[in-house]
């Protein structure tokens, strides 16, 4: 029984690794620097989301609604 599951947990490992070596092997195909995911905003989409964040902020701004 003992052995049955220390099969089973080394070939798991066995998979999970061979997984980990293989999506290595590919994002390094890609070149340095090739993450599509990753993206910076600007100052100004920063400043918005501050903004939004701010309770203060509408309270400040009042004054110039509707202009």
């Amino acid at each position: 029984m003992f052995a049955k599951f220390f099969i089973i947990f080394f070939a798991l490992l066995f998979v999970l690794g061979a997984i980990g070596l293989w999506m290595k092997k590919r994002d390094a195909e890609k070149g340095p620097g090739a993450k599509e995911d990753e993206t910076f905003f600007s100052e100004e989409e920063v400043g918005n989301v501050n903004n939004l964040n701010d309770r203060f902020n509408r309270a400040r701004y009042m004054d110039g609604d509707g202009k």
